[in-house]
């Protein structure tokens, strides 16, 4: 029976981030789903696990420095990411370590649903790709009148530079929510979900505000903190 908390912790499972998932499984074992407008997306059965693990893969023509400051940039997260209606930083000094607000818009008959994300952001220091893991953190702050708070997900994003100009973006999720779904809506959720990021998150990156950075790094000074922390290609 379709669990509409099935539906939200699916959703938020696509949110942000990158982390080591080899540890999760080897790359044989994901099966691609769906090969389109340049973007692979894969499914993952796990064990003990109703809903499957998702990955989505692109390549945008950016390069690495401007799609981390987009990235980074989580107030604007809800102009490109599916079905968000509010992103913020809420604590932590520095933005490699923080916790974020995120809020989904309902759909009817759904309710709205919120979750509180902990976020940790790490550069390998021989690729230069940035990865950034979220994982739901409770006890942070209060749940929120008319929404419903997601009780756990998980979910990574990698941002490798390909050339100078061009990155690749992978984003990865998982979740295990309980209770019993369709299969078929399950594998709907985990595929349709990233891949309709994906391709929004292609569109925002040209934007004009996205080429010049201080645009961004003004607005909050520590992107620009973060962004002096790392290594771009020249």
């Amino acid at each position: 029976m379709w669990n509409m908390r099935t539906f939200w912790v699916t959703l938020l499972a696509t949110f942000l981030t990158l982390p080591c998932w080899a540890a999760l499984s080897s790359q044989n074992d994901w099966k691609l789903h769906k090969d389109t407008e340049g973007i692979q997306l894969y499914t993952l059965e796990v064990p003990g696990q109703m809903l499957k693990s998702f990955r989505g893969v692109m390549q945008i023509k950016a390069p690495l420095r401007q799609v981390a400051a987009m990235l980074a940039d989580v107030p604007a997260m809800p102009q490109w990411f599916f079905l968000m209606e509010e992103a913020r930083f809420i604590k932590g000094e520095h933005v490699e370590d923080s916790y974020v607000y995120l809020a989904m818009k309902g759909i009817w008959p759904v309710h709205p649903r919120d979750a509180v994300a902990h976020i940790l952001v790490r550069q390998d220091p021989i690729t230069l790709s940035i990865h950034v893991n979220v994982v739901n953190e409770e006890g942070i702050m209060p749940r929120r009148d008319g929404y419903v708070r997601v009780p756990t997900f998980q979910a990574s994003w990698r941002l490798t530079p390909v050339t100078p100009t061009h990155t690749e973006v992978e984003i990865m999720g998982s979740a295990d929510p309980g209770g019993m779904i369709p299969i078929a809506l399950a594998n709907f959720l985990v595929t349709t979900l990233p891949e309709r990021t994906l391709k929004k998150m292609r569109e925002h990156i040209a934007k004009p505000e996205y080429q010049d950075l201080n645009t961004i790094y003004n607005k909050n000074p520590k992107l620009r903190e973060l962004a002096d922390k790392m290594q771009f290609p020249q």
